[in-house]
């Protein structure tokens, strides 16, 4: 996957972690500052310009070898150690590797370990997502008790206008 090689590489002193968009370089407060492709090792987002400072600096050195960046995304990362780490997804409790555990370091697959959904004790994780379960029913059923009474006004208002129609045509044949 490549996310530690490029860390490593190019000094990267902002959290580094892998999502749906590529790796993302960032800070706690915008977590893809930089994006860069999984698929093609490219740059693919440059939140703001110009960057100055570290993010400057890594776009710079990026930029300077484009070819180098997608070599480190298409490598295998190394790890010094594994330790167990679980979280969850859906119904099932998972089981991950990360060489240091909590925030802001990130699982060997570049996860980022939250500290409310990634714990060394698997019975505390359980705990969370049958919380968050619990939670999603909840919402799911408000949501779709509220698009059913939704549904039932639009109803409504379609038949009324139905009604409305067959009443004027009525009255202009009249």
């Amino acid at each position: 996957m490549g996310w530690k090689a490029v860390r490593d590489h190019y000094r990267i002193e902002h959290l580094v972690q892998v999502t749906s968009a590529g790796i993302c370089i960032g800070s706690p407060y915008i977590h893809n500052i930089i994006v860069i492709s999984l698929d093609r090792g490219e740059i693919v987002r440059r939140w703001g310009t110009p960057h100055d400072g570290s993010l400057g600096r890594y776009l710079d050195e990026m930029d300077a070898d484009p070819f180098k960046l997608a070599d480190l995304v298409a490598q295998a990362d190394v790890f010094e150690r594994s330790m167990s780490v679980f979280t969850y997804e859906g119904g099932d409790i998972v089981e991950k590797q990360c060489e240091e555990l909590g925030y802001p370091n990130v699982t060997h697959d570049g996860c980022m370990q939250y500290e409310n959904t990634f714990s060394p004790d698997a019975g505390l994780v359980r705990v969370w997502a049958i919380d968050s379960a619990k939670a999603g029913i909840e919402w799911m059923t408000e949501a779709v008790e509220n698009a059913q009474r939704d549904l039932r006004e639009r109803v409504e208002r379609l038949n009324q206008r139905k009604a409305d129609l067959e009443k004027l045509q009525g009255e202009a044949s009249a």
